[in-house]
């Protein structure tokens, strides 16, 4: 495993995190960023992971491991305290969700050009729930717990947050985002909150109310860069939706089976995995069918969860 020069002059640390069902996420996630020479130290919070995971990505090198404590509340929702540990020794730390790979090397996008910024994207078109009275619940909590709050929104719309970047001197604001999503949301949230509250996006929301209102808050950074709007052959794939690749291939994954099925052959060259570890949909020999069922499995994934709910309830 060889990493880039550009990486050693770069301060950062990548964090991320999943319990059981986003290990495999997890380990494409850093794949890709070693397989693009991007060496980074890398930070991973697991919740009820297998040893066999633990070692994989540990293969991997400059990986610590954090065990989160069994938990109904998502994962997701430790993402600043993740983003705040001790383990983070680098002056930027990036966060980059579980369900995203690396295309391309990244390294000279991972440090800010201006500390006093955070690199995040921003939603436009604006989603259906930026409403006056979400935003007005946001303010209202932003004064309630932290005694003061700016009487309108710095920004017209909201932020999404599967991949972040941050200077450390921002520390306290993190403490915040993590003692706010402790304030809103309840203890047994899930990735998505009820619908028609003004969290509907749990942790992604409460942050956006903090950069929207909270008046020590960071300055969203005027250029996204990650998306690919600079460079189309470097940026982070954000593998949205349900099922994600190592489980099933949905219509919005499609498009990225190129570039995951290199991070598998990588994978396999490195002698990280063997073929009879990959689960069926990331063997190449299984593509065509599960291709051919893409369009369905949505439909079959909830299906599969549903029983699995009602199966759990019947214990």
């Amino acid at each position: 495993m060889t990493f880039s020069q550009t990486d050693k002059a770069i301060n950062t640390t990548i964090v991320t995190a999943g319990d059981g069902a986003y290990a495999w996420g997890v380990l494409l996630l850093l794949a890709s960023m070693r397989r693009n020479g991007m060496g980074h130290p890398a930070l991973v919070g697991a919740m009820d992971w297998p040893e066999e995971m633990k070692h994989r990505v540990q293969a991997l090198g400059n990986v610590t491991i954090l065990e989160l404590p069994r938990s109904r509340q998502c994962v997701a929702c430790q993402k600043p305290l993740l983003m705040n540990h001790d383990e983070v020794k680098t002056d930027w730390v990036c966060w980059a969700d579980a369900d995203g790979v690396f295309v391309g090397d990244c390294s000279e996008w991972l440090v800010g050009d201006n500390p006093d910024e955070i690199i995040i994207r921003q939603y436009y078109p604006i989603p259906p729930d930026f409403t006056p009275e979400n935003r007005e619940v946001w303010r209202r909590d932003v004064e309630r717990f932290f005694g003061r709050a700016l009487p309108e929104s710095r920004y017209d719309t909201r932020c999404n947050n599967p991949f972040i970047v941050l200077h450390r001197k921002w520390r306290p604001f993190l403490q915040r985002w993590h003692e706010q999503i402790g304030n809103v949301l309840p203890p047994d949230v899930g990735i998505i909150a009820k619908q028609g509250t003004a969290y509907f996006q749990t942790d992604e929301s409460v942050l956006g109310s903090l950069l929207c209102y909270d008046p020590d808050a960071p300055i969203v950074t005027a250029t996204y860069k990650l998306n690919g709007s600079v460079d189309r052959s470097r940026y982070f794939a954000h593998l949205a939706y349900n099922p994600k690749p190592w489980q099933m291939w949905n219509p919005y994954s499609l498009k990225w089976h190129g570039i995951i099925f290199q991070i598998v052959e990588w994978l396999l060259d490195e002698k990280i995995v063997n073929p009879g570890d990959l689960p069926l949909s990331l063997r190449r020999n299984w593509w065509p069918f599960f291709r051919s069922i893409a369009f369905a499995a949505p439909w079959v994934w909830r299906a599969v969860k549903l029983k699995r709910r009602i199966f759990q309830s019947r214990k």
